[in-house]
């Protein structure tokens, strides 16, 4: 398996793995903090830059081998070399549009780098996005995100480059304009991290299921004061802003800090037990391939053990 990730920085993302326990870095280079990132088996880094809406493709000493840009794709993950790409598709034609979620797979065994789509057997409708991939063992999972209801699309890929749809699951609605941001999924649970919103403010909801299941919320509202000159706003009570699923541990970083749940235990935010960390002002929570925990800010990381 290979070892190495990206860690998202502002300046320079870092190429990196894990010895004895402790962050090491290998390389640097060009990538953007806000993006999604993966390193395949033949070593070549694949990123989803969100801010240039672009599609790039690197070896591992950062020299730049593909760029596509112009698609709207919002989610990435990987089996061995291939590479699984989810996102909203709007294509305009003279007399209609193709729109709805978007699946697409690179071959990277290949020698010529294409994106090929493949079908969602779900009906087409505006707004409607892949969100989010989840793959574990020979499952892989496309997280349907927005326009009510949403699913969970499934599929074999026991073969890697030929995905075969098995189930759709319709999700439970949370609330309006539910948004759903991430999952994460081990053999024991599922995890689905999404946000609503209202007319006095917003929530941010977590579901699990598996082992042990139950339902997270918490509520962020505004106060409003309105004059002449301007509106204003005042933010209260908490907020969950990602998600990430270690073995038993649900870690959740939320407005007051990096914590985590045991979900063999009663699954309540009353349960919420904080983590001590050196970096403050952290706003990302990603994983390592072997799965180790690391919490990132735009100029700073630490792994948390």
């Amino acid at each position: 398996m290979n070892d190495l990730f990206i860690i998202p920085q502002l300046e320079h993302s870092i190429i990196a793995k894990i010895e004895n326990e402790t962050i090491v870095e290998v390389g640097q280079i060009n990538i953007s903090f806000n993006s999604k990132n993966i390193i395949t088996e033949n070593k070549l880094i694949v990123s989803l830059c969100f801010e240039s809406k672009s599609l790039k493709i690197y070896d591992i000493l950062g020299k730049l081998l593909f760029k596509k840009l112009g698609e709207n794709f919002k989610a990435i993950n990987y089996k061995n070399n291939i590479v699984y790409l989810g996102g909203e598709h709007n294509e305009r034609r003279r007399s209609y549009s193709i729109n709805g979620d978007m699946f697409s797979i690179i071959n990277l065994e290949e020698s010529n780098i294409k994106a090929h789509s493949k079908h969602v057997p779900i009906k087409r409708v505006d707004g409607k996005s892949i969100d989010d991939i989840l793959i574990h063992g020979n499952d892989l999972i496309l997280v349907d995100n927005m326009v009510y209801p949403k699913y969970l699309i499934e599929y074999d890929i026991s073969s890697p480059e030929s995905p075969k749809h098995t189930k759709t699951i319709t999700l439970p609605n949370n609330g309006t304009y539910e948004h759903i941001i991430k999952g994460d999924i081990n053999n024991d649970w599922l995890i689905l991290y999404s946000s609503t919103v209202g007319m006095g403010g917003s929530s941010s909801h977590i579901t699990v299921s598996g082992l042990t299941e139950g339902h997270l919320s918490v509520s962020r509202s505004f106060t409003y004061n309105f004059d002449k000159e301007k509106t204003t706003s005042k933010q209260v009570n908490l907020y969950y802003y990602d998600i990430a699923l270690i073995d038993n541990h649900l870690y959740i970083l939320r407005t007051d800090g990096l914590g985590y749940i045991d979900l063999n235990k009663a699954i309540s935010n009353d349960k919420f037990k904080l983590v001590k960390t050196n970096i403050s002002n952290i706003e990302k929570l990603i994983k390592s391939p072997c799965g180790n925990l690391i919490a990132i800010n735009k100029n700073d990381y630490e792994l948390i053990k």
